[in-house]
């Protein structure tokens, strides 16, 4: 079926920003897209793409590929259909706003904003639009094994989900400049979206985090600790643990268990840098004809190759990077919603940012709770409640 090829951007083309354009590309090179603007504001990382582009795009696309410096001159002087943002977490908001407030839509880097206020100010202003204009590029809800899990536990495979364990850990330090909002908020807002995702996006009514200065590691981003342990627990009493680390020198770790009443998941066991990503279901409780712990179900996802450019993280999440970036366009080509939208933009920041509070804090217990007790519901009522925890 014939359909009209969009015209697409990007602005922010530096460590991440690098793999969206490498994809864009590479839809640019089979005709399913027109890519026609790249920018940046910073000049030599600007430069470096227009260097990538050369050695990617054939001549046809490096030729019909407009540069600039700032997304306001992009958006007015390129028409675009959508274009993915990919700037420095400060600049977020702001660069996204520029395209959406012109009904362009936009593929955003993760968290949506520097701080839980910006957050909710942006999704206030993208009004009922904002689900058709903005997705969060968090790259786990397009993780062919994370989605296996989410199907085993969604069709009762497990029972009824009893707690969770998600674990980052990167094998190098961040890279110098690395401009981090703390490394509790920084790290566990990936694990936190993976967590609530299996909650239906249900913000937790307890948050809670300790970090710590490992010895023998680089504190390049100058933040203070380099692991973390944080902790969510739902109204229905089930708990997350969130387990980040700057450095695992045996290379990028990565994965999740859910324990349920009546078995359990195991996705992406350790397996060096490139090995295969499993997800594993298990089954049977002890109870009934079913012996404890039967291994029922067994995938297993390939990891892609790295080229020397690529970041640490790549070779994981490869596959989903791509999946997201086409799922992004074709929800704009269809005017469907966006998953994920903003409302798990200031949600996940939310819970990201008060557990880095809570782990400057020696730990302190966060309760998400409203003056009368009931739960935080809309992004007025979140941003009304951080402030009054963060002055407390």
């Amino acid at each position: 079926m014939a359909y009209r090829q969009l015209r697409l951007g990007i602005f922010g083309v530096g460590r991440m920003g690098l793999v969206h354009l490498e994809n864009l590309l590479a839809l640019a090179a089979r005709e399913e897209i027109h890519l026609v603007a790249l920018g940046d504001r910073h000049a030599a990382t600007l430069v470096h793409a227009e260097n990538f582009v050369a050695e990617q795009g054939n001549r046809s696309i490096v030729g019909a590929i407009a540069t600039f410096d700032s997304p306001v001159t992009m958006a007015r002087e390129v028409a675009l259909d959508a274009v993915v943002v990919a700037s420095r977490t400060e600049h977020h908001a702001a660069d996204s706003r520029v395209f959406t407030d012109q009904k362009i839509a936009v593929l955003l880097e993760k968290p949506l904003a520097s701080c839980v206020s910006e957050a909710v100010d942006y999704c206030n202003a993208l009004g009922a639009d904002g689900h058709r204009l903005v997705q969060l590029a968090f790259q786990r809800h397009h993780d062919p094994a994370a989605r296996a899990a989410s199907h085993w536990l969604a069709t009762g495979r497990i029972g009824k989900l009893q707690q969770s364990h998600h674990v980052l850990q990167d094998k190098n330090p961040t890279p110098a400049n690395y401009q981090s909002s703390g490394i509790t908020a920084d790290m566990a807002i990936h694990l936190i979206f993976e967590a609530m995702s299996f909650h239906g996006f249900e913000l937790p009514r307890q948050v809670q985090a300790i970090r710590f200065m490992a010895p023998h590691y680089e504190d390049r981003a100058n933040e203070g600790a380099n692991v973390v342990h944080a902790f969510c627990r739902w109204a229905d009493g089930s708990p997350a643990h969130l387990w980040g680390s700057r450095i695992n020198n045996t290379g990028y770790d990565n994965g999740f268990k859910l324990i349920g009443t009546g078995g359990r998941i195991d996705v992406g066991e350790f397996v060096g840098d490139f090995g295969d990503v499993s997800a594993k279901m298990w089954q049977g409780a002890g109870e009934g004809s079913m012996a404890r712990g039967v291994l029922v179900e067994s995938l297993r996802f390939p990891m892609s190759q790295p080229s020397p450019g690529h970041p640490d993280f790549y070779p994981r999440y490869a596959t989903a990077y791509l999946a997201e970036l086409t799922a992004f366009i074709e929800g704009v080509r269809q005017r469907e919603a966006l998953e994920p939208g903003p409302d798990i933009g200031w949600k996940t920041q939310l819970v990201a940012e008060l557990a880095e509070l809570s782990s400057r804090s020696e730990g302190r217990q966060i309760e998400l709770a409203l003056a009368d007790g009931s739960g935080i519901r809309t992004a007025a009522e979140a941003a009304s409640f951080f402030a009054a925890i963060s002055a407390a």
